[in-house]
């Protein structure tokens, strides 16, 4: 579409030569169609062009010929094997030879009837145009590549050395005598005009000059007897008659000169002596303007003008023989009239100048009066007095503000027009003078001269385009002869060296055919030659090919170097290849792989490194290969010496992961090729360890976000629920208490809104414990803590629940419990959240028991009570919770199966005591995989919540977390239905510097 677009465009986008002789080039793309799509695709192009040259030229003529055209060649150009096809401009000069010139001497010679002259420069343009272009779309489809910008299948795939010979000799010439005569055309019109106007200029100059000196000159008299008649008036008649009469012999063409005074009366005539020669004394009495008027009528309106204007007025020719105007000159004194002088000018002289001016040259001269009146002329087709009109049918092109052409009958061709045109100069003649001079000259000879020197530069072309194809075909014929012969012999040239088949070089007196044999003898040679290492090379890419698809998806370390060892060695036909892996400090050296035909395997062998081959490891850790005769035994293959070795690294740039050791032969080595390939299989076995080992990083990586995503989860479902239960219990409290008109019930719900408001205060405070304990950002306010009070102090508060679980409890505290210096609220959330957490999971009738005692420089490293000490501990207890407790007292004692407190005493430094205190359960077991998990944010342990109190699994956690920010620590163990917390704190903490500010 783009190309039938613009092979109508082509046309459009013309070059003017001269007189609408157009160089179009809409069929350069009609050729590219031709070319790409076919031969209906290119009549169809052809077709659409020439319908372009109906509104450039007004006939339709010109596009038959141009579709014609497109079909002769497209036929013949698809006629030939694709092969030897044969040129495109061949084919339109044939077409143009054959069809297109005679046709279009039929078309324009005998359809439109144009003259000679005209059909001669067109039939010389239009096959100039044609080859043209047929030149240009060859050479557009010979050296770019618009096919594949086209998507289609190339339209000349070779040209043989005539055609490119000969497109070459006509371009070479062909393009710069067109592009000369293409240049000199384009200012063919304007020099035309330019000179025409300059002639015309310098005649209407010549003319004005003479008018105007005319003009001048009948002033001059008048104003001299206008003059007289002011100075003498009335009183020397004779004296102004006399000079009359002098005037009038000095300017022949004055008649019937008459001299008025201001009262109307006739004073003197060039046909009377006297005042009363031809009229009656009478006549001349009456008033001023009548008797002016009777005695001029004819001549009273430009009498009347120049009365009015005080200046001279000339009338209007007046037809006659010879034709004449009437000057009518006012008589002036101090402003006012005097008197008037009428006379006749006879236009001879006039005529006369006109003539002069023109000279020998065939131009035509007209003075134009008022309302485009003809005054004279010396045209005879424009008598005096008639108008000056345009011909019919004719139109004009303005070229300047007073020049233009005169272009006659609009109906015909433009170059009939041009022939017939005519070049017009007007020009004013002067100013009191109201006659413009118009200078018309014929364009004719100057068309005729043009169209002469360009028939003959077209003439010239089309021989030179003859020429060229003459001397083409001779020059090519001469030179092919022995390149045909040497592209015989070269044709399967690689086959014929690989059969070893003898070749007949040919000889050529050429030197540059001489030397592109000798040339092609070097190269079979060489060829011979490099044949052998190509399928070398050739064989070692299909094998790193191999190797690099079997591990190039693969993640496992010994599949990835068992492939590349065991390839290597059957490709190079070696004694023995191991690949070694470097430990991560590339110390230790290990044979992982190996292949091997004649070596002993030393498969899983490490050694050490430096050893024997320091050297040669030193440059396998910088990254260098290595090829040496071993001379050395080889610390793990002694009978590999005096073998040829190349060992190369396994490595990228991060650095070594191991090397490939490879033996041959003694006398044999390792070429470049294989060493180029031993130096790609270790690259790609670099890259696939690198990818295994990443892959096996990123596994791991893997599960720990997995677990990571896992805990965040169950952390923001623990979170989500147990802010939800609060708020939803509140919110039905809320709403009972709207409903709920008894105070009890009220009450019952205020209670109820207070407790789950405290819960949720408990679960952030809890939240923001931990924050500020894993921050490092809680604060110890330390205390003196007498450490028996304490104990009993905390355990009351769980008297009312112990009891209504029907649970026991047991206290077992030392009787030297010391005072301790510590955070009583973290110590007394410590307790409470083990106490708390052993009533949640503790069976009736099973029991919960309390032990604390001190170890360390307070002499009591057996820590035990005795009975007495228990009644004394019993007897406290009993005033302080007034009789009523519901736990027994029983000497301090391990707990079965688990450790004493005295197994801490190694976590702290002899000189300082520490605090033990432990509280267990019976009834209840931990499992065994869930004790790892115990302390960690949000577990529980499922299904032994025996009271199903739920809870956010941060009691424990907190615990752990107080425990270690008093310097402390903390341990569990379960067994034999028993579970026991064990909980060692210094007796003074390590010394902690409270922060400035806390969040």
């Amino acid at each position: 579409m783009i190309l039938l677009v613009a092979s109508y465009l082509g046309n459009l986008a013309r070059w003017n030569l001269f007189f609408n002789i157009d160089l179009i080039f809409g069929s350069i793309a009609v050729w590219l169609v031709v070319g790409f799509y076919g031969v209906r695709w290119g009549v169809l192009a052809g077709a659409l062009s020439g319908v372009c040259t109906y509104f450039l030229w007004g006939h339709v003529y010109a596009g038959m010929v141009f579709t014609l055209e497109a079909l002769f060649v497209g036929v013949l150009f698809y006629g030939a094997r694709p092969i030897s096809r044969p040129n495109m401009v061949l084919l339109d000069g044939l077409f143009w030879l054959l069809i297109g010139v005679p046709l279009g001497w039929f078309f324009y010679a005998g359809v439109l009837q144009a003259e000679p002259f005209q059909v001669q420069i067109i039939l010389l343009k239009q096959p100039v145009n044609g080859i043209f272009n047929a030149l240009v779309a060859s050479l557009l489809m010979t050296y770019l590549p618009i096919h594949r910008w086209l998507n289609r299948p190339s339209a000349i795939n070779s040209l043989a050395v005539q055609q490119t010979l000969f497109n070459l000799l006509v371009s070479f010439v062909f393009f710069p005598t067109l592009l000369l005569i293409v240049l000199a055309s384009r200012d063919v019109v304007d020099n035309i005009r330019a000179e025409a106007q300059a002639d015309l200029s310098r005649v209407s100059g010549y003319a004005v000059a003479a008018l105007r000196s005319w003009h001048q000159e009948h002033l001059r008299s008048a104003n001299e007897l206008a003059l007289q008649v002011v100075q003498y008036h009335k009183a020397d008649l004779e004296h102004l008659q006399h000079h009359l009469e002098s005037t009038q012999r000095l300017l022949p063409d004055l008649r019937q000169v008459q001299v008025w005074n201001r009262e109307g009366r006739l004073l003197v005539s060039s046909h009377n002596r006297s005042r009363s020669s031809n009229r009656s004394d009478e006549a001349f009495d009456e008033p001023f303007g009548k008797a002016f008027d009777s005695a001029i009528a004819p001549l009273s309106p430009y009498a009347a003008l120049a009365r009015q204007t005080l200046q001279p007025i000339l009338s209007d020719v007046v037809s006659g023989s010879p034709p004449y105007v009437i000057w009518n000159f006012p008589i002036v004194r101090d402003g006012q009239v005097e008197g008037l002088i009428t006379s006749e000018l006879t236009l001879d002289r006039v005529e006369s100048l006109l003539r002069q001016s023109a000279g020998d040259q065939d131009l035509d001269l007209t003075l134009v009066g008022r309302r485009q009146a003809v005054v004279l002329s010396t045209q005879g087709d424009r008598p005096p007095g008639s108008l000056l009109q345009l011909p019919e049918n004719s139109s004009i092109e303005q070229l300047d503000e007073h020049f233009y052409q005169l272009f006659p009958d609009k109906h015909r061709p433009i170059m009939v027009r041009w022939i017939n045109s005519s070049f017009v100069q007007e020009v004013p003649v002067d100013t009191g003078l109201p006659w413009t001079l118009e200078v018309m000259a014929s364009a004719q000879p100057d068309v005729r001269n043009i169209q002469s020197i360009y028939s003959r530069n077209l003439a010239l072309l089309l021989a030179i385009a003859l020429l060229a194809l003459l001397v083409s075909a001779l020059v090519s014929q001469w030179m092919v002869r022995p390149l045909s012969r040497l592209a015989q012999v070269t044709t399967n040239l690689s086959d014929k060296l690989l059969a070893g088949q003898p070749i007949d070089w040919p000889d050529s007196q050429i030197t540059e055919l001489a030397f592109l044999v000798k040339n092609f003898r070097t190269m079979g040679k060489t060829l011979t030659q490099q044949f052998g290492a190509i399928q070398q090379a050739l064989s070692y890419e299909a094998l790193v090919r191999r190797i690099t698809d079997s591990v190039r998806d693969s993640l496992d370390e010994s599949q990835i170097l068992q492939t590349a060892v065991q390839a290597l060695g059957q490709e190079l036909n070696l004694l023995c290849c191991d690949a070694a892996l470097y430990s991560a400090d590339q110390k230790y050296s290990t044979i992982q792989y190996e292949y091997t035909t004649a070596l002993p395997s030393a498969l899983g062998t490490s050694f050490a490194i430096p050893n024997e081959f320091s050297e040669v490891h030193g440059l396998l850790l910088r990254g260098e290969s290595c090829q040496f005769c071993a001379t050395l035994p080889h610390p793990v293959r002694p009978s590999a010496c005096m073998m040829t070795v190349l060992a190369h690294p396994i490595w990228d740039d991060q650095g070594v992961l191991g090397d490939l050791w490879l033996f041959k032969p003694q006398g044999e080595c390792f070429e470049e090729p294989e060493v180029r390939l031993v130096q790609q299989v270790a690259s790609q076995c670099a890259i696939a360890l690198r990818q295994a080992r990443l892959y096996e990083a990123a596994q791991i990586q893997l599960k720990v976000l997995e677990d990571l995503n896992l805990l965040k989860d169950d952390f923001l479902s623990t979170v989500s629920h147990e802010l939800r239960t609060p708020i939803t219990n509140i919110k039905m409290a809320i709403n009972m208490l709207k409903l709920s008109q008894q105070n009890e019930r009220r009450e019952q719900y205020l209670k109820i809104l207070e407790a789950e408001c405290e819960r949720e205060a408990n679960l952030i405070n809890d939240l923001l414990d931990l924050q500020r304990l894993a921050s490092g950002t809680q604060a110890l306010e330390l205390t003196p803590i007498s450490l028996q009070d304490w104990v009993l102090h905390v355990v009351e508060s769980f008297q009312e629940r112990i009891r209504n679980r029907q649970q026991t409890l047991q206290i077992e505290i030392s009787d030297k419990l010391p005072v301790i210096t510590s955070d009583p609220a973290c110590l007394e959330r410590i307790l409470t959240e083990l106490l708390n957490n052993a009533c949640k999971y503790t069976p009736p009738g099973e029991k919960i028991r309390v032990a604390a005692c001190a170890v360390g420089p307070f002499d009591c490293e057996t820590a035990v009570m005795t009975e007495t000490t228990a009644e004394t501990t019993t007897e406290t207890i009993t005033k302080a919770t007034g009789g009523d407790r519901p736990f027994a007292l029983k000497p301090f004692a391990a707990a079965p199966n688990l450790a004493s407190a005295q197994n801490f005493a190694s976590l702290y430094s002899s000189n300082s005591g520490f605090f033990v205190l432990r509280v267990c359960n019976s009834g209840v077991e931990i499992p065994t995989e869930a004790l790892d998990h115990i302390f960690e944010k949000f577990y529980r342990v499922p299904g032994i919540d025996r009271w199903k109190q739920g809870g956010t699994g941060l009691g424990l956690a907190l615990v752990q977390k107080m425990t270690e920010h008093l310097g402390g620590s903390i341990q569990v163990a379960s067994a034999a239905r028993q579970t026991c917390f064990t909980v060692v704190l210094p007796v003074a903490p390590p010394h902690q510097t409270a922060p400035q500010s806390t969040v």
